[in-house]
């Protein structure tokens, strides 16, 4: 690890998993909460994920500043969601959902683009949720129990 890795690691104030989840992306509006086309997705895939923002690599270019809608394929983050009853619930996956403010964009080089997002809007249960999954997966490549 480079002193600029370490130092960047000790700037985070959330633990980051190397993660590599399916993300579907839009830009996102406040003034307008019309239901998006589905030409106005695009598809990504996460590098880093924690409890307070999100690393993925895209060949779409983002202003900073530029706010997003995430709904990212985390596998076994709903298993954290604290729920009074989900007997009936369905057993299919859903994604995990925010809005997120675009705060770095780094050229990769060969038309790609590493876009740093940090979360902006999270539902309260959601967020506590991905707080334990990350505090568990982390726990689990550390060895420790």
């Amino acid at each position: 690890m480079t002193d600029n890795q370490s130092q960047e690691k000790d700037r985070r104030k959330y633990v980051r998993l190397s993660e590599e989840d399916l993300i579907v992306c839009e830009t996102f509006s406040a003034g307008t909460f019309e239901q998006q086309k589905s030409s106005d997705k695009f598809y990504a895939f996460t590098k880093n994920l924690g409890e307070g923002g999100i690393l993925f690599e895209s060949d779409v270019f983002f202003d900073i500043g530029v706010m997003l809608k995430l709904e990212i394929d985390i596998p076994g983050w709903e298993k954290y969601k604290a729920e009074f009853y989900k007997g009936d619930a369905p057993s299919g996956r859903k994604p995990f959902v925010v809005l997120g403010k675009v705060v770095r964009v780094e050229d990769i080089g060969g038309g790609r683009f590493d876009i740093g997002v940090v979360f902006m809007a999270v539902d309260g249960g959601h967020k506590m949720a991905l707080h334990k999954y990350v505090e568990q997966s982390d726990k689990g490549r550390d060895g420790r129990s």
